[in-house]
């Protein structure tokens, strides 16, 4: 019995310790300032802020990569 609630305390503090942003959606938006962004917080319509590129990236990595061929006339590119 109390290996078993051994491994049930392992297997929770897995889960938990597993990083937010492995798991998490990104999206690229073009702020009303012309600044492209990459975000964690889906972009809701008719804000100050419109999305751009895919509906979402799996990814930040992805979405950066992306945002380089987006927004390629603004200095850097990009801003997190």
């Amino acid at each position: 019995m109390m290996a078993n609630f051994r491994s049930q305390i392992a297997a929770t503090l897995i889960a938990t310790l597993i990083p937010t942003s492995a798991v998490a959606d990104w999206w690229i938006v073009r702020s009303s300032d012309e600044k492209c962004l990459v975000v964690d917080t889906e972009p809701t319509p008719g804000r100050d802020a419109t999305k751009i590129g895919k509906d979402r990236y799996s990814s930040v990595e992805e979405a950066e990569a992306d945002v380089k061929q987006l927004c390629k006339g603004e200095g850097d590119g990009f801003e997190r």
